[in-house]
């Protein structure tokens, strides 16, 4: 193939995909969705509804109750506010790096702290609820996890 062709090509694949981002109003459906943190409450309400449905699905005992709530209440998604993108717009380079390697340790804390609870939780469980568990949780192939919960 000759250069004249393959620029043609390249070019009718960037007026392609510009078109398509255009159509849906500018969204390049990276960044806007509810798991993006643009929608506080709808992925607050997912977290909850998941949880819910694990709850059930597990058939908890009262006595892996408390475990439950432990590692319920120490899900870090409800904890990963993003610097706000206007703040960070003032801020230089360096400034921003630092914002975000601060947002990056927060994360990790929140995670670390959330992995202590559920090892402790699934310590608790027996090894039918920690098969479900297993499946349950996002990260698996096959889940029904957090995708289910949109719905």
């Amino acid at each position: 193939m000759n250069k004249t062709v393959k620029m043609l090509l390249a070019g009718a694949a960037i007026i392609a995909v510009s078109t398509s981002v255009y159509a849906r109003g500018g969204d390049c459906g990276f960044g806007d969705g509810p798991m993006m943190g643009k929608d506080s409450a709808k992925m607050e309400k997912m977290r909850e509804r998941h949880l819910a449905s694990l709850h059930d699905e597990l058939k908890l005992t009262a006595q892996q109750e408390t475990a439950w709530k432990k590692f319920a209440a120490s899900t870090p998604m409800a904890k990963m506010d993003r610097p706000d993108p206007k703040e960070l717009e003032k801020l230089n380079a360096p400034q921003r790096m630092e914002k975000m390697l601060e947002h990056m340790r927060t994360m990790e804390k929140n995670m670390t702290t959330h992995l202590a609870a559920l090892k402790e939780f699934y310590a608790a469980l027996t090894p039918e609820q920690q098969k479900a568990f297993d499946d349950e949780m996002p990260g698996r192939g096959g889940h029904r996890g957090w995708r289910d919960a949109a719905r």
